[in-house]
C-alpha cells in the first residue's frame, strides 16, 4: 500500500463498458489505499434519469447564468408569438467567398413580451433598424435553463449605442463606394426641365400618400401627365422592387421622377437606407425628387436624389408653382408683346400721316410744274406756229413779187396759186394746232390721271413693302412681301398668317 497527496482532483475511472464517470476530492488530504477499493471488477456503472443529468447540467452551468453577458450576434429565424415574445437565433457566420456564408455557431434566445416591446419603441425613438432578421446586434442578458423548454439566452436590453455606430458605419461604407465609383452625385448634378409636365410617380399603389400627392396637382387646373409605377415599399423583397421600378421609370422618358412614401417606423424606412435602392437612385439618368416619411425622417435616398423634399405634399406644391410662375411669364411676356406692337403700330401711323402729307405736297408741286409746263408748251408752240406762217408770208410775198415781175397775165393764175396755197397753208397750219392742242390737252389729261391722290379717289390702292418702298409690278410683288396698303382714306397694315 502507497499513500498519495490530492489537491481537489478529477479522477477519471474507466469501467469495462468505457463509460466515463468523475470522482471529485475534497481539498483536504486524503490516505487512500488503491490497492483494494479501485478494482475494475467491483466498479458498477452510474445511470442517470433525464432530471437528474439536466440537474447535472444545471448544475454545471449555474455560474453562467448567474450572471449577465453581452453578446455579438446576428438575428436570424426571429419569430413573434401571439403573446407578444420574441423567439430568434443568435447566429455567428463567416464569409466564404464574396457571396455566401456559412453559420459556425447558434444559440436560441427569447426576449420577453415586456422588454420586446421596450426593445421596439427605444429603436423607434432612435431611428434605428427594426429588430428583425440579419440585423447584426449586442444583446444583454442571462442564459435561461429550464428542464423542459432546454437551454435560451434571456435577451433583457440592446446596445442601442453599438447599433447605431454600426448602423452609421455602414451608411458611410455605402456612401464611400458610390464615391468612389463616382455616382454618388450623378443625380443631384442633373438639371430638371424649366418645366416638368411629364411626371412618373414611384410609390406604394394603395396607401393615402397617392392621393395627398395626386390632390393638389388636380386642384391647380394645370394639365399633367402621370404614369404611376407601383412598387413595394416595405417587407423582405421591397429593396429588389423599388430597385428595378426606379429603373424602368428613370428609363421611360419622363421629366422628372417622383419616390414618395409615407411615414413609418425606421425599420419600415431602413429599405431606403440599403446600397441597392440608394445606387438605383444615384445612378438613375433621369431627376428624382423623393420625399420619404416625414420632415423629421432622414434617409440615404435623400442625400443622392436630385431633391429631396419634407413631405409628399411638398412635391406637389413645388410642381405646381413651378407650373404657375411660367404661365405667369407667358402671360406677362404676351402683354410686353401687345405693347411693343401697339408701339411699332402708332410709329406706323405716324410714319404713313407723314407720307400722306410727303405726297400731297409732292402731288400740290407736281401739278404747279405741270401748269407750268403746259402753260410754256403752248407758248412756244404759238410762237413757233407764228414764225412759220412770217416765214411763209415772206416766201410768198417773195413769189409773188417774181410773179409781178415776169407778166402780168400770169399775175393773175400765180395771184390764185398763192391764194389756194396761202388757204392750204392756213388750213395746214390750223391743222397741226388743233393736232398739238389735242396732245397737249391729252398730256394734260394723263397728268391729272397720274396724279396719285386722284388715283386713291377713284377707288385704287398703292402697294408697299416694309421698307416703304412702292411695288409698281407683279414680278415685284412676287418677290417682295405686300406689308402696307394706300387707300384714299388710310393705310392698312398687313399681316401675315400661318397656313
Amino acid at each position: 500500500m502507497f499513500t498519495r497527496k490530492f489537491e481537489t482532483l478529477d479522477l477519471v475511472v474507466l469501467d469495462p463498458t468505457c463509460l466515463r464517470r468523475s470522482l471529485e476530492f475534497s481539498r483536504y488530504n486524503y490516505s487512500v489505499d488503491l490497492s483494494d477499493s479501485l478494482s475494475f471488477e467491483k466498479l458498477e456503472p452510474k445511470v442517470l434519469s433525464v432530471s437528474q443529468f439536466w440537474r447535472e447540467i444545471y448544475d454545471a452551468l449555474t455560474p453562467l447564468s448567474s450572471e449577465v453577458h453581452r453578446v455579438r450576434a446576428t438575428v436570424s429565424s426571429s419569430k413573434k408569438s401571439q403573446a407578444g415574445h420574441i423567439f430568434f437565433d443568435m447566429v455567428e457566420a463567416e464569409e466564404i467567398g464574396n457571396t455566401s456564408r456559412t453559420v459556425i455557431a447558434k444559440i436560441p434566445a427569447v426576449i420577453w413580451r415586456d422588454q420586446a416591446t421596450a426593445i421596439q419603441r427605444e429603436l423607434n425613438q432612435r431611428s434605428l433598424s427594426p429588430f428583425e432578421d440579419d440585423l447584426e446586434v449586442i444583446v444583454i442578458g442571462r442564459l435561461n435553463l429550464h428542464a423542459i423548454y432546454g437551454m435560451k439566452f434571456q435577451v433583457t436590453a440592446i446596445d442601442y449605442d453599438a447599433l447605431r455606430k454600426d448602423e452609421l458605419i455602414r451608411l458611410e461604407e455605402i456612401r464611400r463606394i458610390l464615391r468612389s465609383e463616382g455616382i454618388w452625385d450623378a443625380n443631384r448634378l442633373l438639371k430638371p426641365p424649366y418645366l416638368c409636365t411629364d411626371i412618373a410617380l414611384v410609390t406604394s399603389a394603395s396607401g393615402v400618400v397617392k392621393r395627398d400627392f395626386l390632390n393638389p396637382l388636380v386642384e391647380s387646373g394645370v394639365k399633367f401627365s402621370l404614369k404611376l409605377y407601383p412598387t413595394s415599399v416595405s417587407g423582405p423583397y421591397a429593396v429588389d422592387d423599388l430597385a428595378q421600378t426606379l429603373a424602368r421609370a428613370g428609363g421611360g422618358g419622363h421629366d422628372l421622377v417622383v419616390l414618395i412614401r409615407g411615414g413609418g417606423s425606421a425599420g419600415e424606412l431602413s429599405v431606403f437606407n440599403e446600397e441597392k435602392v440608394v445606387r438605383a437612385v444615384a445612378g438613375c439618368k433621369t431627376p428624382i425628387w423623393c420625399a420619404i416619411g416625414h420632415s423629421t425622417d432622414s434617409v440615404l435616398v435623400n442625400e443622392v436624389a436630385n431633391r429631396y423634399f419634407d413631405v409628399p405634399q411638398s412635391v406637389a406644391k413645388e410642381l405646381v408653382g413651378a407650373a404657375q410662375e411660367f404661365l405667369s411669364s407667358i402671360t406677362l411676356l404676351a402683354e410686353r408683346v401687345i405693347r411693343v406692337v401697339e408701339q411699332c403700330l402708332e410709329r406706323e401711323v405716324e410714319f404713313m400721316g407723314r407720307v400722306n402729307m410727303a405726297a400731297t405736297m409732292a402731288l400740290d408741286s407736281m401739278q404747279v410744274r405741270m401748269r407750268s409746263s403746259f402753260v410754256e408748251t403752248m407758248r412756244r408752240v404759238s410762237d413757233a406756229m407764228l414764225d412759220i406762217v412770217r416765214r411763209e408770208q415772206q416766201e410768198l410775198l417773195k413769189v409773188a413779187r417774181a410773179v409781178h415781175n415776169k407778166s402780168i397775165s400770169h399775175a393773175n393764175l400765180e395771184e390764185m396759186e398763192i391764194s389756194r396755197n396761202q388757204s392750204a397753208l392756213a388750213y395746214g397750219s390750223r391743222k397741226i394746232f388743233d393736232s398739238e392742242q389735242t396732245v397737249l390737252v391729252g398730256l394734260l389729261s394723263q397728268a391729272e390721271r397720274s396724279d396719285p391722290e386722284e388715283i386713291l379717289r377713284r377707288g385704287f390702292a398703292i402697294v408697299g413693302d416694309k421698307d416703304d418702298q412702292w411695288i409698281k409690278t407683279a414680278a415685284q410683288a412676287r418677290r417682295t412681301k405686300i406689308a402696307k396698303i394706300l387707300f384714299g382714306d388710310g393705310v392698312t397694315l398687313v399681316r401675315e398668317q400661318e397656313e
